[in-house]
């Protein structure tokens, strides 16, 4: 579960903030501990030339927690959601529906805060050599909508995602690689942002 919504313009330095430690290290030192469960709790971090992002999601029950907090050239982006499950979907597909709230700041002017409606489906299915992840999400906020697919092979502990996100102010297209450690629920990632033309590494840690 992640959805990404900060769009860095090409070219300009990036804004290195003390606040992203302070962030990333406490989330990631409570995510080691948590047990691998049927619920579960996932946390990406990545790093790019323009752009900083976080993601946290978090299912207990038939409710699931998230947030995003961006850095990117030009203002930050912050964005919280509470999703339930719904009765509908059977065997095709999770659905979850629920409030979103999303506050964004420009460095040019003041911060604008606005609410929403979030919608996510998705579909695991565990495969002859590893795992397939799909997933939707669709915001009333700015328009925004998310689409993923996973590939995972459980033999070298790598994944692959080709992602697709746009909204009124942002457009991007991700392919991504992940190997996870030891076989545990901690990975190292990178890949490449087409429409920013930009390499990016990062972290996550899935519990799920």
């Amino acid at each position: 579960m992640m959805f990404k919504s900060a769009c860095a313009p090409r070219g300009i330095p990036m804004r290195r903030r003390s606040w992203w430690p302070a962030l990333a290290l406490p989330l990631l030192a409570a995510l080691q501990a948590a047990p691998a469960q049927a619920d579960g709790t996932f946390f990406q971090f990545d790093v790019s030339s323009s752009t900083t992002s976080a993601v946290v999601n978090m299912a207990r029950g038939p409710v699931s927690f998230g947030a995003i907090a961006v850095d990117y050239d030009g203002g930050d982006s912050y964005g919280v959601n509470a999703l339930y499950r719904l009765p509908w979907g059977g065997d095709l597909a999770t659905l979850r529906a629920g409030p979103s709230l999303g506050y964004e700041r420009k460095d040019t002017g003041a911060g604008r805060a606005r609410a929403g409606v979030k919608l996510v489906a998705e579909r695991y299915d565990a495969t002859r050599y590893g795992s397939f992840f799909v997933l939707a999400d669709l915001n009333s906020i700015e328009n925004a909508w998310f689409l993923l697919a996973q590939f995972g092979l459980s033999g070298p502990g790598i994944t692959i995602e080709v992602s697709h996100g746009e909204s009124d102010t942002y457009r991007e297209t991700t392919l991504a690689m992940s190997r996870a450690l030891d076989d545990g629920p901690v990975s190292l990632r990178a890949g490449y942002r087409f429409d920013a033309g930009e390499v990016f590494a990062g972290i996550a840690i899935n519990t799920f």
